[in-house]
């Protein structure tokens, strides 16, 4: 689909960006255990900022509202998102440190993550930037960093804009269930489908989301796949093998990218198998968006993921 004015949609990102402080240790310590790190790195982070880098790498024209610090670590992070093609002009600046995550990751890729988020917490976008800055039929996405208050008033001015909106409530900090009604597409994880919905089982889960009122529902599964639930009911799409090294992030290169896909109108089942094929690839490399893959390996795995038949009957210019 393209815009009213012919042009084709953008990714409205408005979330969080973070700088990730990053641990490696053999196993995750017990509650009360200090253990050693074996090795140490900090990058760029934040679900927000990382969702628009994986969006902008694969192709798709990427502005990110989200508020930083007035710091150093601020600036950098504002020069690595331009650096990375990203429109930063309605980022803010506030009277605060830079949010911070510190990540621990143990052997076998799995990890914590405790967030210090005073910017996100008081981060509340312009309504009238939000709606100059975006046209009918762009993609609007959210995570959970922001307020729930913030998170239903961007879903509700998308809405009322024509524009489409992909909420991935992670971490799940507020009950979203009364805003899925705005929602055109929902991603959460298994513990954040269980979470929210009180049912241990996925399937269930996902369809309980969707009859909440998003119009298509996908349950990322790690290892064991995605579930897809929509009107006509609820498809499993098998995992893109991995070995995983680090899973910090791949969520949000799931994201990204599937907003990268729709915005270029592919399938869904043909986005997301990209979209999976992008989050394989991050997860069998350390960090968050310095595991993503640049923008010559995301056309890569979308060529190897989807047919070239269906890339050919879509209407899309190539990524700039």
């Amino acid at each position: 689909m393209s815009t009213a004015t012919g042009l084709m949609p953008r990714i409205c990102v408005v979330g969080n960006a973070a700088i990730d402080l990053s641990l490696s240790v053999a196993r995750l310590p017990s509650p009360g255990e200090t253990t050693l790190a074996l090795d140490s790195t900090s990058g760029f982070g934040g679900k927000g900022a990382n969702q628009a880098v994986a969006a902008a790498r694969a192709g798709a024209s990427t502005l990110l509202f989200a508020a930083v610090g007035d710091d150093a670590d601020g600036d950098r992070l504002v020069a690595q998102l331009n650096a990375e093609g990203i429109d930063t002009r309605h980022m803010q600046r506030m009277p605060c440190p830079t949010d911070l995550s510190i990540v621990t990751v143990d052997a076998a890729g799995e990890n914590t993550i405790v967030t210090r988020n005073l910017a996100a917490a008081n981060y509340r976008p312009e309504r009238c930037a939000l709606q100059e800055a975006t046209r009918d039929g762009d993609w609007i996405a959210l995570q959970g960093n922001l307020s729930a208050e913030v998170t239903a008033e961007v879903l509700r001015i998308a809405r009322l804009g024509a524009g489409r909106t992909l909420l991935n409530p992670g971490p799940v900090r507020f009950d979203c269930l009364s805003m899925l009604s705005d929602v055109d597409v929902l991603v959460v994880n298994r513990v954040e489908a269980a979470t929210l919905t009180a049912m241990a089982d996925a399937a269930r889960a996902a369809a309980a989301l969707h009859r909440a009122g998003a119009r298509e529902v996908c349950v990322t599964l790690g290892a064991d796949g995605v579930l897809r639930c929509d009107r006509h009911g609820t498809q499993h799409l098998a995992a893109v093998p991995a070995e995983a090294v680090d899973t910090v992030g791949a969520g949000d290169a799931f994201c990204g990218t599937l907003l990268a896909a729709l915005a270029r109108n592919l399938p869904m089942p043909h986005a997301l198998r990209w979209a999976q094929a992008v989050a394989a690839f991050a997860v069998a490399r350390p960090g968050a968006q310095a595991s993503f893959p640049d923008r010559a390996t995301m056309h890569a795995l979308l060529h190897a993921a989807v047919p070239q038949s269906v890339l050919s009957s879509v209407p899309y210019s190539q990524a700039r």
